[in-house]
């Protein structure tokens, strides 16, 4: 791993602190491609239902919360790239991101996602 400085790793942690931008990342890492807001929108609604952290948040909600704050902020730190045409979000490569993310999964209990796809992604 590449040796962070201060800033990047409190951009990092920033970025990491809201569970609907850690369960974007999951998604795309377990996910080869790109994936559309709809679809990541609906995939957090389960997972809130699954885990028991939200059930009242309606599937909108969240897609507009990922198009305005969420997706923004992910692609701003240079985790994700989001083409707003075709309504296409995909992970980039961050040695940052790849220290953090199973780890940040396993806490999260969504250890039975596949990350290591995340290190087959080019």
């Amino acid at each position: 791993m590449a040796a962070l400085n201060t800033s990047r790793l409190t951009e990092t942690f920033e970025v990491l602190v809201h569970p609907h931008r850690r369960y974007v990342l999951y998604h795309l890492a377990c996910n080869s491609g790109a994936t559309g807001t709809d679809a990541l929108a609906a995939a957090i609604a389960r997972w809130n239902v699954e885990s028991g952290a939200d059930r009242t948040t309606s599937i909108d909600t969240i897609r507009i919360a990922l198009y305005h704050s969420h997706l923004p902020k992910l692609a701003d730190a240079g985790f994700i790239t989001v083409d707003r045409n075709s309504d296409a979000v995909e992970l980039e490569d961050s040695d940052t991101l790849d220290s953090f993310l199973g780890d940040a999964a396993s806490i999260d209990e969504c250890a039975h996602l596949s990350l290591s796809a995340g290190a087959d992604r080019n």
